[in-house]
């Protein structure tokens, strides 16, 4: 089936391109059906959000174990993430991808209501609503976030009274996990309509070839992000793990192989645990972390969705503050967090950080050609980061023990 639907996005990548540049009037007529695969998203994004990240945290265990082991992992994962979105951020403010790129590629699927400005202080004021539930009927997704993390650090709290409601939402969460594969079996026909439109847009305007040029520059910018990111975590490996990062790379080949082959790191995490014993990882800490971070370290995920609101911004020629990118970085790890370690689980959360920022969430078309090949390289990267997480949580431990022997 895998290569069935890889064949079949391949042809209606094909496809769209085609129908988009000779038959611009007729594929625009028929924009309709990729609005309808975008709404299809966006109706399963506020339930997998909040019992994604509910289970994630309720199920660390208690708060008990919320020792060191939780600690250094949830401390090593807001780094890791942190520097991944500030890494991605920085290259799309340096490059610019998305200046000269035509609007029209975007604003050709977009409904009214998504392009109504948000200033800041008006965000920051939507976070706390007085009402939760008309929050979500409004569509506002930050507040449900930050509702469903408080909710799970109560249901952590409470304990064992607490189980039936986070095994319920764990039992959720697989249910939309579910319903996302089953809606990636139609990803070749939103994207036919999706891109066809935009390339229609773009022929009638003659403006193609400067908006594909513009799409393999942003992909390659990105590509250098996750690049970044990867070096700097090779240099923990070496100075903090205290390991040969020559060996422990030869190691993860095995895992990196298998993140690129399923384009998930949930599928990927029995081989992760494979080789984190291969690298006299303790069992007590690669059975906590590497579960934990394979739901909430999702790096690669988080810069993709932070670089892609920040390229969709440059598009429409939105010049965002200082605070307003502050709020992308904020949305676009918890987004990253609400992934779930899915194939092609960023694409459904990044419309919580387009909405954050006024982009239609129709932009997401633009990127459905190239996003196949990109999941697998930030799949990649996510694991890596898991690797690298478990073993300098290991070798913080180690140091934790031996100075309490000494004192002892």
């Amino acid at each position: 089936m895998k290569n069935s639907m890889f064949f079949l996005i391949i042809l209606s990548i094909a496809l769209g391109i085609f129908c988009g540049a000779f038959f611009p009037k007729e594929t625009i007529a028929v924009s309709w059906i990729g609005k309808l695969f975008i709404n299809l998203l966006k109706l399963i994004v506020l339930p997998l959000i909040f019992s994604a990240l509910v289970s994630a945290i309720a199920n660390i265990g208690g708060m008990q174990r919320l020792g060191s082991i939780g600690v250094y992992t949830l401390g090593y994962v807001l780094v890791s993430v942190s520097i991944a979105v500030i890494i991605g951020l920085t290259l799309l403010n340096v490059f610019k991808p998305g200046v000269g790129i035509p609007p029209s590629l975007i604003l050709a699927n977009a409904a009214p209501a998504d392009l109504k400005p948000v200033e800041f202080s008006s965000f920051l004021l939507s976070l706390f609503p007085p009402n939760i539930v008309a929050a979500a009927v409004r569509y506002e997704i930050m507040p449900i976030v930050f509702f469903s993390i408080v909710f799970a650090i109560a249901c952590l709290s409470v304990g064992k009274p607490a189980q039936p409601v986070v095994e319920f939402f764990t039992g959720l969460r697989s249910v939309l996990v579910k319903m996302i594969i089953w809606l990636m079996y139609l990803t070749p026909i939103g994207l036919l309509s999706l891109l066809g439109t935009a390339v229609a847009e773009a022929s009638i305007q003659h403006l193609l070839l400067q908006s594909l040029r513009g799409m393999f520059y942003f992909v390659l910018i990105f590509l250098f992000g996750l690049f970044f990111q990867i070096l700097w975590q090779v240099a923990v490996v070496a100075v903090v793990a205290r390991k040969s990062p020559r060996q422990f790379i030869k190691a993860a080949s095995n895992a990196l192989l298998t993140a690129f082959a399923t384009s998930s790191s949930m599928a990927t995490l029995p081989v992760t645990l494979m080789v984190a014993k291969e690298q006299d990882i303790s069992d007590e800490v690669a059975r906590f972390v590497l579960p934990l971070a394979t739901t909430i370290n999702l790096a690669g995920t988080a810069m993709y969705e932070a670089v892609s609101a920040l390229f969709f911004c440059q598009i429409l020629g939105y010049d965002l503050s200082i605070p307003a990118q502050i709020g992308v970085f904020v949305t676009a790890i918890l987004a990253g967090m609400g992934a779930t370690g899915i194939p092609e689980g960023g694409l459904v959360t990044m419309v919580m950080v387009l909405r954050n920022v006024s982009v239609p969430t129709s932009a997401i078309g633009l990127l459905l050609p190239f996003d196949r090949i990109l999941d697998r390289f930030r799949t990649m990267t996510n694991v890596w980061g898991d690797l690298v997480c478990a073993a300098t949580v290991d070798r913080l431990q180690r140091v934790v023990k031996k100075r309490k022997r000494k004192a002892a």
